[in-house]
């Protein structure tokens, strides 16, 4: 919740900025990351894919969060459903480490190639992948802990490599530091133990995760685009709606359960407020929608997962809102 909303500047206008809060400070370089944000992704690549990627291309074909193009193999593959759940809950176990940390990654190295180019300079794209299948435009494929394995025995480690080094922190706090200072103290049972904790915590907390990020703009109910649109017109702020769902929401003690992600809707409206500035306006906006008949979709977490399962193993697909539906 914190590293989220920090990252998109949601507090800057109350702290300043030479606080560690502000966007500009939280979580860059090795210190303030270990301090801050210690988590698979590097904060600097979680800006590129997420805060700026994600959020000013919603549902488009660049958007490299688009749920039914991630999932395109899944919902095309010819294997029975039950396997076709089977892997999106393996996916959802290990989603973290296995899709952001590389995703974010070769996002930041494609912004950085952009950069370049306008600069007249070139910087490699350790990331190199083909064009994703389906229609989706020009959209590469997704980087994931599996292509860069793959990469490596065809001679090509970088990608490995570089994935290992911003895992590396993470890791070795988690599953070496932690359980080390355990087998000091008490030792080997007690730290196999807090290493099993751990692990069955990293498990936990990618399923929650997977399930209050990825179902925020899936559905058969939710849109997604074929056109790009520009930033703050009209149409941005209609997208942000219908390309948007939100969880139930109210009362701090179900926010803080839904890590405030329930307020999807508002929150692409209006990246970089904070969580309590959701909270106040998500009434308002509702209202707004209702008068002017935009459908404004809110359902429980649950029946959004249920759906955004349906739409990655293909028994669903979303709507297109160039298309007309």
């Amino acid at each position: 919740m914190v590293g989220h909303h920090v990252s998109h500047g949601g507090y800057n206008a109350q702290v300043g900025p030479d606080n560690r809060f502000h966007r500009g400070k939280f979580g860059r370089g090795p210190a303030r990351r270990f301090i801050d944000w210690l988590d698979w992704m590097l904060p600097e690549a979680w800006d590129v894919e997420h805060n700026f990627m994600h959020h000013y291309e919603l549902g488009e074909a660049s958007d490299p969060d688009l749920v039914e193009r991630n999932t395109h193999s899944i919902r095309q593959s010819r294997i029975p459903l039950p396997l076709k759940y089977l892997e999106m809950f393996a996916l959802m176990a290990m989603w973290k480490w296995f899709y952001y940390t590389p995703n974010t990654l070769k996002e930041m190295y494609a912004r950085q190639q952009q950069l370049a180019a306008k600069r007249g300079e070139t910087v490699d794209q350790p990331f190199k992948l083909p064009k994703a299948p389906g229609d989706f435009g020009d959209a590469t494929k997704q980087a994931t802990i599996k292509y860069a394995i793959a990469e490596a025995f065809s001679f090509n480690p970088k990608p490995l490599w570089i994935l290992a080094k911003v895992m590396a922190p993470f890791f070795l706090a988690h599953f070496v530091a932690a359980p080390a200072v355990f087998y000091l103290l008490f030792g080997p049972a007690v730290a196999l133990t807090a290493l099993a904790n751990l692990a069955l915590a990293e498990v936990l907390t990618n399923v929650h995760s997977f399930a209050i990020i990825a179902p925020n703009h899936a559905g058969r109910d939710i849109y997604r685009f074929t056109t790009p649109v520009k930033v703050k017109s009209d149409e941005f702020y209609l997208r942000a709606v219908i390309g948007s769902t939100n969880y139930a929401t109210g009362g701090d003690a179900n926010d803080f359960m839904h890590g405030w992600l329930n307020y999807q809707i508002e929150h692409h409206m209006f990246p970089d407020l904070s969580m309590l500035s959701y909270q106040r306006m998500a009434p308002r906006i509702k209202a707004i929608c209702d008068k002017y008949g935009v459908p404004y979709v809110q359902e429980n977490v649950f029946k959004r997962v249920w759906k955004t399962l349906r739409i990655s193993t293909g028994q669903d697909s979303m709507l297109v809102w160039e298309r007309g539906d």
